[in-house]
């Protein structure tokens, strides 16, 4: 494995591969020799302008009357967790299996990252430090949340603080009513089902 510097920069371009008829490049070819353009000049002037006729939701609201559909434009950040997170809170988004359970992730953990709980509002700082590592987050809370369901909360918070961002408070949450148990109690509840075991 090839070893990368540190301080390189993320790259501000990616490499997309298309399989185009001999037609279809001609055209490509043709247009941009015309304009005086690149042909990637070209691909990413058409990409635009049909990806602005193209959105979300209804275009008519209550009364009838006609509404903008949300394109691109209300979805798009530098930040990637930020796009994805706007993305999947919009219900007519249509989401995958993969995504749906990273949806309910992040709700379950809202206080990571969204500023309310309803889960519309990316929060910035904290996506951007714990989104690097989402894969690696959202597989151990699948892995121990029968057993701990906010285990993966404590490397959350260990990550913020690395980034010396203060974590959540009053994380994670308690049922109403209940209480915490401390270790004394633990060892008393072990005692009386020791007890009971009649072998």
């Amino acid at each position: 494995m090839d070893d990368v510097a540190p301080d390189r920069k993320r790259a501000k371009t990616e490499t997309l591969s298309l399989r185009l008829d001999p037609k279809t490049k001609f055209i490509l070819d043709f247009v941009a020799r015309l304009q005086g353009q690149s042909i990637t000049t070209i691909v990413e002037r058409a990409i635009k302008d049909n990806a602005g006729k193209v959105g979300l939701g209804p275009r008519y609201d209550e009364r009838g009357n006609e509404m903008e559909p949300r394109t691109w434009t209300q979805y798009w950040d530098p930040s990637e967790g930020v796009r994805i997170l706007k993305l999947l809170a919009d219900s007519e988004y249509p989401s995958n299996y993969d995504e749906d359970e990273l949806r309910q992730f992040t709700l379950s953990h809202w206080k990571f990252f969204y500023s309310e709980q309803e889960g519309k509002q990316p929060r910035r700082a904290y996506v951007d430090i714990l989104w690097p590592r989402i894969d690696y987050l959202l597989t151990k809370w699948r892995d121990t949340r029968s057993e701990n369901y906010w285990a993966v909360s404590s490397e959350m918070m260990l990550m913020l603080r690395s980034a010396n961002l203060a974590p959540p408070e009053d994380w994670p949450p308690r049922a109403k009513g209940s209480t915490k148990v401390t270790n004394a109690q633990t060892a008393n509840i072990k005692g009386d089902l020791d007890d009971d075991i009649p072998f």
